[in-house]
């Protein structure tokens, strides 16, 4: 009778990538929209992927520190659960804020939404007054 050598690592990692290649969850993406958020001499932007969202169910709000997006994925009325064959869109709400990198004059902000992308261009301001608002997407 041979001996074979107990490998109890390799048997674990066997198991990993079995659990991580069938796992149930894989097409749930939970995470918020992704941004860039860059600044010039003068403003600071921000772009952020939101494909697939309407600018109606876009929210913006912008203050001397941040800058914080809302929104909702919607799936439409033909979707129906005794029709799907496969989803893999993940629907509902998503919030984010976002810290920038020195102090803007957010009411002096602008947003624009156009093929799934929100950008936002905010000019710098002197550190000073506090202020917010809510700004229209165009």
């Amino acid at each position: 009778m041979s001996l074979m050598p107990w490998r109890p690592l390799r048997e674990l990692s066997k198991d990993m990538l079995e659990l991580f290649e069938h796992n149930p969850l894989q097409y749930l993406d939970l995470r918020p929209p992704r941004v860039d958020v860059y600044q010039t001499e003068e403003e600071v932007i921000i772009t952020a992927e939101i494909p697939g969202v309407d600018k109606k169910d876009l929210d913006v709000y912008v203050d001397e520190s941040t800058v914080k997006l809302a929104g909702q994925f919607r799936q439409s009325d033909e979707f129906r659960d005794e029709h799907v064959y496969r989803s893999e869109r993940r629907y509902g709400s998503f919030s984010r804020s976002i810290p920038l990198p020195t102090e803007v004059k957010s009411d002096k902000a602008k947003a624009e939404y156009k093929d799934g992308v929100l950008s936002i261009t905010i000019p710098k301001k002197e550190p000073g007054r506090l202020n917010g608002r809510r700004i229209q997407i165009q």
